[in-house]
C-alpha cells in the first residue's frame, strides 16, 4: 500500500511541478512557435457496480475501476502521458507512462509504457466504454500492454489516414530489468472515411515458448444520435500448436436528450459478441472456453461540460457449448453501474 501511495504522489508532484509559478500558463517560445500551456490535463473513469449471476443468484458489488490520466506538454513538439488505476477489482495498476515527440509534420515518436496500437475494442479506455463489461475480444483475445516504441504518420492525403507500428519486449509490463532477444511488433493502419473510421492491423507475438500472429480488421461509425462498431480478430499459432481462434463483436447505440430529474440524456445499446476456444500462448495455463453472448443495456446520463454520470442497466445472455458448466459469474447476469467519466 505504501509502495502506491508513493506512486499516486510521484505522479501528482510531476504535474504540479510542471506548472509554472505564475497564474498565467500560456507562454511563448523565443522562435515564435505555437503557444502551449505547462498545466496537465486530468481525465479518468470511476466505475462502481453491483451484479448478480441470475442462475445461481450470487452477486457483489465492486469497483471496476477507478482509472486516471495524467498528461500534457512541456515543449510545443514534446509530451507526456500517465495513467494508474487505482482500484481494479480491488487492485492497484499502473498502466502507461510514456513521452512523445513529434519528429516532422505528421510523425510522432513514442517511447515507454502503453498498449500497442492494434484493433479497435482492444484500444478502449473505461472512460468510453459502451457496456459495463468489455466485449470476449477486447479481454480475453487481444489485451497487450508492452514497454517499447511506436511511429505514427498522418498520410496528408484527403481522406485522413493515419500509420502506426511498435516494438516492444517480448514479456510482460511488471518487470522491465529483464533481458531477451526477442521483441514484439504489430501495426495498424486508419482511415477516415465520413461517418465510417476504418481499421487494420497486425501483431506479432511471443508470450512464452508459442510465436502467435493476430490478424484484425473493424470499423467504428456514428452519425446524430446512432453509433456502431463491427470487428473482426483471428489468432493464428506458429507450426499449428493450436487450433486457430476468432472473435467477433458488433454493437449499436441510439440516444437522445431527455428532461428525467437530473438525467438529461437516456440512450439504448445492444451488443452480439464471441470466441471460440482460445489459447494465451502460455505454457501450462488453460484455454478461454469458446462462447458467445448477447448484452442489451440501457443508460441514462447527466451531461455537464466534460463529465458524463451514467447509470447503466446491462443483461448478459451466455452462450456456451452443450454440457459445459460456467464458472461462478460466468454464466447470464445483471448488472448496474454508476460511471462517471470526465
Amino acid at each position: 500500500m505504501k509502495k502506491h501511495i508513493f506512486t499516486l504522489a510521484s505522479i501528482l508532484a510531476l504535474s504540479t511541478f510542471s506548472l509554472p509559478a505564475s497564474a498565467e500558463t500560456i507562454t511563448e517560445p523565443a522562435d515564435g512557435a505555437d503557444k502551449i500551456s505547462y498545466a496537465p490535463e486530468f481525465h479518468g473513469a470511476v466505475r462502481p457496480r453491483w451484479e448478480i449471476d441470475t442462475e445461481t443468484g450470487q452477486s457483489r458489488f465492486e469497483v471496476r475501476w477507478a482509472r486516471f490520466t495524467a498528461e500534457g506538454k512541456v515543449a510545443p513538439k514534446i509530451g507526456y502521458f500517465l495513467q494508474v488505476d487505482l482500484c481494479d477489482q480491488g487492485v492497484f495498476k499502473f498502466h502507461d507512462a510514456y513521452v512523445k515527440m513529434g519528429v516532422v509534420k505528421g510523425l510522432e515518436v513514442q517511447a515507454g509504457q502503453f498498449r500497442m496500437p492494434f484493433g479497435r475494442e482492444p484500444f478502449m479506455a473505461p472512460q468510453n466504454y459502451v457496456f459495463a463489461n468489455r466485449s470476449f475480444m477486447g479481454k480475453q483475445m487481444c489485451n497487450y500492454r508492452k514497454v517499447g516504441a511506436k511511429l505514427t504518420y498522418t498520410i496528408p492525403v484527403a481522406l485522413p489516414l493515419t500509420v502506426e507500428a511498435a516494438v516492444g519486449n517480448a514479456g510482460g509490463v511488471a518487470n522491465h530489468n529483464i533481458w531477451g532477444k526477442s521483441y514484439m511488433g504489430c501495426g495498424r493502419i486508419t482511415l477516415q472515411a465520413g461517418d465510417f473510421n476504418i481499421c487494420g492491423g497486425v501483431m506479432d507475438i511471443l508470450p512464452d515458448i508459442t510465436r502467435i500472429m493476430l490478424y484484425d480488421i473493424g470499423t467504428t461509425w456514428s452519425r446524430g444520435e446512432w453509433r456502431g462498431g463491427l470487428e473482426y480478430m483471428n489468432e493464428h499459432y506458429v507450426n499449428s500448436c493450436h487450433k486457430d481462434a476468432h472473435s467477433w463483436v458488433m454493437w449499436g447505440d441510439y440516444g437522445r436528450a431527455a428532461k428525467l430529474g437530473i438525467f438529461n440524456h437516456w440512450s439504448v445499446q445492444a451488443r452480439y459478441d464471441g470466441m471460440n476456444r482460445q489459447w494465451n500462448g502460455v505454457e501450462g495455463t488453460p484455454d478461454n472456453e469458446g462462447r458467445h453472448r448477447l448484452t442489451f443495456g440501457g443508460t441514462l446520463s447527466y451531461r455537464y461540460k466534460k463529465v458524463f454520470a451514467d447509470v447503466m442497466l446491462d443483461y448478459e445472455q451466455y452462450f456456451y457449448h452443450h454440457g459445459y458448466t460456467p464458472a461462478d459469474g460466468q454464466g447470464n447476469k445483471l448488472v448496474v453501474e454508476l460511471a462517471v467519466r470526465f
